[in-house]
C-alpha cells in the first residue's frame, strides 16, 4: 500500500538537484490544455478522451514539436477541403495570444515554495531545466516574481539541439552546474521528462501529471506530491518540518502554512461513505472551490469544520482531496470526515472548512477492509494532533462560524511552518 513505487533505488548521494518547471513547480497543465483544447476543437469534431490523450502523448515537450505531433496525429486543417495541414507555428501563434493573457491564473504547486526555501537552505546547487523557450519563459513566470532568482542555473528549450525525451536539456544543465550526471537527481511531473532524465543517466523522481501512473515506471521512484519527498533517501538533509505525532504509533504530519480555508454547501457524494465504509462524509462541490482545492495536493489531511444549521457546531475533521486511488474516480472530490455523531443527514446546509495539517498521500489500497482501517487510523492522527496547541487554538477560528466572510484565496500554494 505504499504510494509511492521504487523502480531501483540506487545507493548514489546526491550533489545536484535538477527541476522540472511547468506541472512540477508550477500548476500550467490545467490551463494548457484548456487553452490548446478549445483551439483543437475549432478544426475537427474530436471526443474529449481523443484531444486528452494527444495532449498527454506530448507532454513534457517544447511547444513546437508537441504542436507538430498534436497537429500530424489529428491531422488539423483550416478547411476539411485542405490537403496541407495547418503549421505548428500557426497553432502556437493561437495559444501564444491566449496564454499570455492568462498565466497570472497559474499557482505554484502544493509543496514547490517548500523545496525551493529548503534548497536555497541546505546550498543544494540546483538548475531549472524547462522545455519552455527563453523568450516565453519571462512572461509566464511575471506572476512568480523571485523564483528564477532561486536557481544557480536555468536552461531552456531553445537552447538545446533536441528538446524531450531526448536528455540534451539535462545534461546541459549538469554541465552548467559542473556536476557528474550520476549524482544528480531530477525532479519531473511527466514520463518523457523520466525519460530524458534516465537518457541523461541521472536518479529520477516523478510527481505525475498523467493519472496512469504505469507511464511512469522508468523512474526511480513516484510521489503522488512534492510534500512526499523524502530527500534523506538521497544522501540529502531532510526537511525538517514533519511534526511528530502526540500519540506512539501515530503518524507525523506536515503543517500547512497559512492554513487553507474552503466552504459550501454539502453535497450529495457517491453514496459508500455511510453505506460500504460506515464513515460518513460531508462532500463540498469542487467546482467554485477550484482554487483552493488545487492549493492541496491531493492526500488526506485535518483541521476543523465549522457547520451551520440546526446542528451547527466546530468540529475536528479529516479530510480526503483528490481522485481515490481504490474507487477509481473519475473527477476530483472533497470528502470531509467530521470526527462527531450527527443524529440525521445535512445535505444543503453550510461547511467551512480550515485546513491545517497534511497526513499523508492518497493510497489504493488492496482491500476495503485495509482502506477503512486506514481511514480511522487517521482520523486517530487528526484527533492527537488537533489537541496540540499549535492547531487547538485554529477552533476559534473565525472564519469557522461568523457570517458573510470571504474565503482568503491563497496567493500560492500553502507550504509549511518553518
Amino acid at each position: 500500500n505504499d504510494p509511492r513505487y521504487n523502480a531501483a533505488m540506487a545507493p548514489v548521494v546526491v550533489t545536484h538537484v535538477i527541476l522540472d518547471l511547468d506541472g512540477t513547480l508550477i500548476n500550467t497543465e490545467q490551463l494548457v490544455d484548456e487553452v490548446v483544447s478549445a483551439i483543437i476543437h475549432k478544426y475537427g469534431d474530436f471526443s474529449a478522451k481523443t484531444v486528452r490523450e494527444a495532449m498527454e502523448s506530448v507532454r513534457g515537450m517544447r511547444p513546437f514539436d508537441g504542436s507538430q505531433i498534436i497537429i500530424d496525429a489529428l491531422k488539423l486543417k483550416h478547411n476539411a477541403s485542405d490537403t496541407a495541414l495547418i503549421t505548428a507555428a500557426d497553432l502556437l501563434a493561437q495559444t501564444e495570444v491566449q496564454l499570455n493573457a492568462r498565466w497570472g491564473e497559474v499557482q505554484m504547486m502544493p509543496g514547490a515554495q517548500r523545496l525551493l526555501a529548503y534548497l536555497t537552505q541546505h546550498k543544494i546547487p540546483t538548475a531549472l531545466a524547462t522545455s519552455t523557450p527563453a523568450k516565453y519563459l519571462r512572461v509566464k513566470m511575471a506572476s512568480h516574481e523571485g523564483m528564477l532568482e532561486k536557481f544557480d542555473v536555468v536552461c531552456t528549450g531553445d537552447e538545446v539541439t533536441n528538446g524531450k525525451p531526448a536528455p540534451d536539456i539535462f545534461l546541459l544543465a549538469a554541465k552548467r552546474l559542473g556536476a557528474d550526471p550520476a549524482t544528480c537527481l531530477v525532479v519531473e511531473d511527466t514520463p518523457l521528462g523520466v525519460q530524458a532524465a534516465k537518457a541523461a543517466g541521472m536518479l529520477a523522481v516523478a510527481v505525475p501529471s498523467i493519472q496512469n501512473r504505469k507511464l511512469y515506471e522508468g523512474a526511480d521512484e513516484v510521489l503522488r506530491s512534492l510534500f512526499d519527498l523524502r530527500p534523506a533517501e538521497y544522501g540529502l538533509p531532510s526537511f525538517g518540518d514533519w511534526l511528530p505525532n502526540l500519540s506512539m504509533g501515530h503518524d507525523p504530519v506536515l503543517p500547512l502554512d497559512p492554513p487553507v480555508r474552503m466552504g459550501g454547501p454539502v453535497v450529495k457524494g457517491y453514496g459508500r461513505g455511510s453505506k460500504m465504509l460506515g464513515i460518513p462524509t460531508a462532500n463540498l462541490d469542487v467546482t467554485p472551490l477550484r482554487i483552493e482545492s488545487d492549493s492541496l495536493a491531493p492526500g488526506i489531511y485535518f483541521g476543523w469544520a465549522g457547520l451551520r444549521g440546526a446542528q451547527a457546531g466546530v468540529f475536528g475533521m479529516v479530510m480526503s482531496i483528490g481522485w481515490n486511488p481504490f474507487f477509481h474516480n473519475a473527477s476530483k472530490t472533497i470528502e470531509p470526515w467530521l470526527l462527531h455523531d450527527f443524529p440525521e443527514d445535512f445535505y444543503d446546509q453550510e461547511l467551512r472548512l480550515t485546513v491545517l495539517g497534511y497526513v499523508r498521500p492518497e493510497c489504493d489500497f488492496t482491500t476495503l477492509e485495509a482502506l477503512i482501517e486506514r481511514i480511522h487510523r487517521d482520523g486517530d492522527v487528526a484527533r492527537v494532533m488537533l489537541a496540540h496547541e499549535r492547531f487547538a487554538a485554529h477552533k476559534g477560528d473565525a472564519y469557522l462560524t461568523q457570517d458573510a466572510l470571504p474565503v482568503p484565496v491563497p496567493a500560492a500554494a500553502p507550504q509549511h511552518l518553518s
